[in-house]
């Protein structure tokens, strides 16, 4: 069952990132909506000390789900998830959860095993922070949809709407009009960067919780387009093909570690892009690298004056992320029978049928612009400068991007590109 529709082309050019994730519960019967009094009460939180292992368990969700489905793509064509929108989906979806099924989903997003009010007070206080930023826009947004006479414990609505800021609605017995309500509540959180991810929605379909994550900023030092000109890129075949190449010089933060290069470009107001350019083929460093790993390439940065080639970029992706999910270990959310969702339903067995995930990215010399849209489906059955020394940095074959939260050191999206041309 393909739900999604094609993501729509943002026509502005500044640079947003938007996140979305869907969680479709489909459960025989019908449901009723019960919206939360509980009232989201965000903290004073701005930052989060880097290396937490709460962060730490969201950027080691999405780098070994890219490993995941890079293995799946046999290592061709653009990649692109993110981390945070996965981590937040399955965190709401964990409030719901008992027994091995609570177990395998917090051994994906709550490895230290804090309790569930503890876990949920770091996502309030990640999501605070995004709310508390100035100088960019980082707005993070969660709802869940709820068909009317079904057994949904009221509590479960309660724990998303206090802690993770979520509205509830009613989802429409007529099946059009639920797609475009939750479509617009959509478009609406991510400025109309995202129209239309949802194209069906099951007859059985009981409950959908959305997530949506929207970033906007610009690049503390935005390319001169003057300096922009087609130039080549080797792709991992050998082939070159003709690219859009922004041509820049700045002092920004690089490593040379031999085998790679990185560099990292900031936004205004806290947030980077860093960039993993390795000398060999672009599936190895991507099979080989950890949370920790690019905690500790972000670690060896220096500021360096740096020639920069970086290619425009205009691509999409989206995944069927279940097995992914399955081989992280979260397995009997997905068993019919066994799943344990007895704290989100009363008397009922409902299982995860699918999560589907979908990204969209576009760099150009002012930022950085992507969309997002993720859906679970629930089924019954810095060192001191050096002036005086010019570093290359050429992103002109296969590369590695992850684009960072300063302030949090969560990573928004993470990816992969093959080609810049999509």
């Amino acid at each position: 069952m393909n739900i999604w529709a094609r993501v729509s082309r943002s026509r502005s050019i500044k640079p947003v990132l938007v996140a979305g994730l869907l969680i479709a519960c489909l459960l025989t019967g019908c449901a009723r909506a019960k919206k939360s009094d509980s009232a989201f009460q965000p903290s004073d939180v701005t930052s989060v000390p880097m290396g937490d292992p709460f962060v730490q368990d969201i950027n080691r969700l999405g780098i070994n789900a890219l490993k995941l489905v890079n293995q799946d793509e046999a290592g061709g064509g653009n990649l692109i998830l993110s981390p945070i929108s996965l981590a937040t989906a399955l965190s709401v979806l964990s409030n719901g959860a008992a027994g091995a099924t609570l177990e395998q989903i917090n051994g994906i997003v709550n490895s230290r095993g804090l309790s569930q009010n503890e876990h949920n007070n770091r996502y309030r206080d990640l999501i605070s922070s995004f709310y508390n930023r100035k100088d960019m826009v980082i707005l993070p947004a969660n709802s869940l949809w709820i068909k009317r006479n079904y057994p949904f414990k009221e509590s479960f609505a309660e724990l998303a709407k206090a802690w993770y800021d979520a509205d509830v609605f009613s989802l429409n017995d007529k099946a059009s009009s639920a797609v475009n309500e939750v479509n617009r509540w959509v478009s609406d959180r991510t400025k109309g960067l995202i129209t239309d991810p949802l194209s069906e929605i099951h007859p059985l379909t009981v409950m959908l919780l959305v997530n949506t994550l929207y970033f906007r900023g610009t690049w503390e030092n935005p390319f001169d387009d003057s300096f922009t000109r087609k130039e080549d890129f080797t792709l991992s075949t050998g082939e070159t093909v003709k690219v859009d190449m922004m041509n820049s010089r700045l002092m920004v933060p690089f490593h040379d570690a031999g085998d790679l290069k990185a560099a990292k470009l900031y936004y205004r107001g806290g947030v980077s892009m860093l960039f993993l350019r390795p000398e060999e083929n672009v599936n190895d460093l991507l099979s080989d690298l950890t949370a920790e790993k690019l905690f500790e390439i972000n670690s060896h940065l220096a500021i360096h004056t740096t020639d920069l080639k970086v290619p425009r970029l205009d691509f999409g992706y989206k995944s069927e992320m279940s097995d992914c999910l399955k081989a992280l270990g979260m397995v009997d959310a997905f068993t019919d029978g066994v799943a344990d969702f007895s704290r989100m339903v009363d008397g009922k067995k409902p299982s995860v049928s699918r999560v589907l995930h979908e990204c969209r990215l576009k760099l150009d010399e002012e930022g950085t612009e992507a969309a997002a849209v993720t859906a679970i489906a629930v089924t019954a059955t810095s060192a001191m400068p050096e002036p005086e020394q010019i570093v290359d940095f050429y992103l002109d074959k296969p590369f590695v991007f992850a684009i960072v939260d300063e302030r949090t050191g969560a990573v928004l999206f993470l990816g992969k590109v093959e080609n810049p041309l999509g």
